[in-house]
């Protein structure tokens, strides 16, 4: 034979406060009345409200969404419906209430306990709440870490959302714990993984993706040991405009902060503390190494100009020694025509010891004496012998100048661009 003892509802929206009774019983104080597991109490929690053969629970606040409201019933047996004595009269009724009073509680007992030996009532026993044989409820908060075997709760008894950051203890989930490729990007929250969170040489070239690191995601910084280039750098670049994050080293002010040099708005006080207030210009220098105290190039400060000088010198030079010689080839100049004068002594005088030929005067004599001159032989020249010194000597030398408007090695044309 079927038969009920209680009835449970599921609460449909939020509105609803009546939920009706299917089940008989004697009296509506046999009645029971239970919110998600907890007991409620008559008129404080709700009210019995009976039409004809239809009775209701209506309760005074209506249950949750979602809430199950359980009714069963609990007939009083502490005392018996009827009591009869000796002469009273029996009406049928009262037989019959008695006897639905003792089914109804047999039939109650029988959802309290499988067995006979067994006699309790339903209600709050502690750390338990019984309904029926069949319905015992654990209360809140009654199962201790003491209570629970070893890995007990897994996944399947972990309701969606239970685990939040204040229930682990720190560092209670290691690596071993974390399932391989279990940390996905959807799990870290912005700005999560910093530097202070990666192991050394932990981003290798696999971990980047393709593309991935591009001028953007570099952090370029004047701070001593970061950053790829730092600000102030120079470069030779073999383009006729600067490169992305260099200006022309051509002498342009830049701001102390935020301006725009050669077209390009940014922040140059990183720079400005280096150079001041004008880039270097180098365009057609050439660049020497500061002497920093070497003593090679002394008394240069950094970025400082240098006129272009030569070294004083000397050139020497000599025609080779040839010893003593003579010069041949040479001749008198011509003195056209003239005449030659000649002494000659003629007559009786015996200077010649009588002899009357013709002889040359002596000195002084002019006694009888004729001076006859010789033939003209027209315009001529005389060969000149020229002895030099037997000595060696030097001829001095004059060298002449060559060369063009500077002094330069070779060199090639590069645009000379400095990082900012």
């Amino acid at each position: 034979m079927t038969y009920s003892t209680e009835v449970s509802h599921t609460q449909s929206g939020t509105t609803n406060r009546d939920f009706s009774v299917t089940f008989p019983f004697l009296a509506t104080t046999d009645l029971r009345v239970q919110l998600a597991g907890v007991t409620k109490s008559l008129n404080t929690d709700y009210t019995i409200v009976q039409s004809g053969a239809n009775t209701v629970v209506n309760f005074n606040t209506a249950p949750a969404n979602g809430a199950t409201i359980r009714i069963f019933r609990d007939t009083d047996i502490d005392n018996l419906n009827h009591s009869f004595v000796a002469g009273s009269s029996i009406r049928s009724t009262d037989l019959n209430n008695n006897n639905t009073q003792l089914i109804y509680a047999a039939q109650e007992f029988g959802t309290l306990k499988t067995d006979n030996s067994v006699s309790f009532s339903l209600g709050d026993k502690g750390d338990l709440q019984i309904n029926s044989s069949s319905d015992w409820q654990l209360q809140n908060n009654v199962v201790e870490n003491a209570n629970m075997a070893d890995n007990s709760v897994g996944n399947n008894e972990l309701i969606d959302g239970s685990i939040t950051g204040g229930k682990l203890a720190s560092l209670s989930i290691t690596t071993a714990q974390i399932a391989a490729n279990a940390v996905n990007a959807d799990k870290l929250a912005s700005n999560a993984v910093t530097s202070a969170k990666l192991a050394d040489d932990a981003v290798t070239t696999a971990k980047i993706a393709d593309d991935a690191v591009d001028p953007t995601k570099i952090s370029q910084t004047n701070v001593a040991g970061y950053g790829f280039v730092p600000v102030g750098t120079i470069i030779w670049y073999a383009g006729n405009s600067a490169p992305t994050g260099y200006l022309k080293c051509n002498g342009d002010s830049i701001a102390n902060g935020s301006g725009n040099t050669q077209g390009i708005s940014a922040n140059f006080s990183s720079l400005y503390a280096i150079v001041g207030g004008n880039l270097p210009d180098l365009r057609g220098e050439f660049i020497r190494a500061l002497d920093d105290g070497r003593g090679i190039d002394g008394s240069r400060a950094i970025r400082s100009a240098q006129a272009m000088a030569f070294e004083a010198h000397t050139h020497t030079g000599a025609t080779g020694t040839d010893g003593a010689h003579i010069h041949s080839g040479g001749t008198t100049n011509s003195q056209g025509d003239h005449s030659h004068t000649t002494n000659f002594y003629l007559g009786g005088d015996d200077d010649d010891g009588g002899n009357n030929s013709p002889a040359a005067d002596g000195p002084g004599q002019t006694d009888g004496s004729t001076r006859p001159t010789t033939d003209t032989q027209g315009n001529h020249t005389h060969t000149v012998t020229v002895t030099t010194d037997d000595s060696a000597h030097t001829h001095n030398v004059s060298i002449a100048s060559t060369g063009g408007t500077e002094t330069r090695p070779r060199n090639v044309a590069l645009l000379a661009c400095i990082k900012y």
